[in-house]
């Protein structure tokens, strides 16, 4: 029985141990867990804090992209008002033309002829302010004249004389833009490109010279622009604006 009673008395050690054991590993893993709970608490926290960040900086876009369409919207209506106000200005100032011109017109010759050659005659002699006038008098009476074009291009010419490429382009485009199908178009695509060149304005220079050479590859003005496609090429950088 003494033997019984010591092995039982072992296997209790045994058992007791065993337990100590569990308790100190039911220890460790409650110690684990709450560690695990500690941190996805804190996870979930941070993750939440992250959330409502995003939330606000959305929130916050959203605004600012609410704003910039305001503010576009409200400068497209503010241009469209501008650009109105500019039209009716410039239709009162084509009109006070036209009345200034209706006034003058008995001052010059009825005949056409007349006052074609009345105005080549004032531009040769320097009177290039008279001589565009009756070039223009001439254009606004017989605008299906073929040399209505023409005037166009001496009226660009004389700017040119003066040294006002703005004017002087403004001119030659007018020929592009009303006369498309003349034989003037070549020399003002010409003339027109090397105002161009003197504004700066190498880019469109270039491709208006381009397309001279591709359209009219016969004119004389085709080898003349091939000569200043190569002149422009070789133009610092400093000499064009675009």
């Amino acid at each position: 029985m003494q033997s019984d009673i010591a092995v039982l008395r072992t296997r209790l050690d045994e058992i007791d141990k065993r337990d100590k054991e569990y308790k100190e590993q039911v220890v460790r893993l409650k110690k684990v867990l709450d560690e695990a709970t500690a941190l996805l608490t804190r996870n979930s926290a941070d993750v939440g804090a992250k959330v409502a960040k995003s939330e606000q900086d959305i929130a916050a876009l959203q605004g600012r992209i609410e704003e910039i369409a305001h503010n576009v919207d409200q400068q497209t209506r503010q241009d469209t008002d501008s650009q109105n106000r500019l039209e009716t200005r410039l239709a009162a100032l084509e009109q006070t033309q036209n009345k200034i011109v209706d006034r003058v017109a008995p001052e010059m010759p009825t005949d056409k002829d007349q006052l074609w050659t009345q105005a080549g005659q004032r531009l040769a002699s320097g009177q290039r302010d008279e001589g565009r006038r009756f070039y223009r008098v001439f254009v606004q009476r017989f605008p299906q004249d073929p040399r209505a074009p023409q005037a166009y291009v001496a009226i660009g010419m004389s700017f040119v004389q003066e040294g006002k490429y703005p004017n002087a382009a403004a001119e030659f485009q007018k020929v592009l833009n009303t006369y498309s199908t003349s034989p003037e178009v070549p020399e003002a695509m010409w003339q027109l490109a090397l105002s161009f060149v003197q504004l700066h304005f190498c880019t469109d220079a270039r491709a208006l010279l381009s397309d001279l050479v591709k359209r009219f590859p016969k004119s004389h003005r085709a080898s003349d622009a091939r000569g200043e496609l190569k002149s422009i090429a070789k133009l610092p950088r400093s000499a064009c604006t675009s």
